[in-house]
């Protein structure tokens, strides 16, 4: 447990530069749909809003819906930084992370 614990102290010890979630939205890459209870945003992929037909707020919220029934089942690869869920094979990922939700294709990542 020690070996561990001093691998995660030292996991951002030597950043050398950060593209923040408002950067991506800034640039149009992320697009924010909303927050959650916990003021934590969530936000789509430009590329899976676009192409996944997310404009349409009913099939956004499904999908969201989908996606944090999925996060709120344990993962054994889950870490105390990130969770990842896939919603759909090959198509459809959502992450959580201290920035919120973002749902993505898998090319996105």
């Amino acid at each position: 447990m020690e070996k561990q614990q001093e691998h995660t102290e030292n996991l951002f010890e030597n950043v050398i530069s950060v593209y923040t979630q408002d950067q991506a939205i800034d640039d149009g890459i992320l697009v924010p749909v909303g927050r959650l209870n916990t003021g934590q945003q969530v936000v789509f992929t430009r590329n899976l809003f676009e192409t996944g037909g997310y404009e349409d707020l009913e099939k956004r919220l499904e999908l969201i819906q989908t996606g944090i029934t999925l996060l709120n089942k344990p993962d054994p690869e889950d870490s105390p930084f990130m969770r990842l869920r896939v919603i759909e094979k090959d198509r459809i990922w959502v992450i959580a992370d201290g920035n919120g939700l973002t749902f993505m294709r898998p090319e996105d990542y």
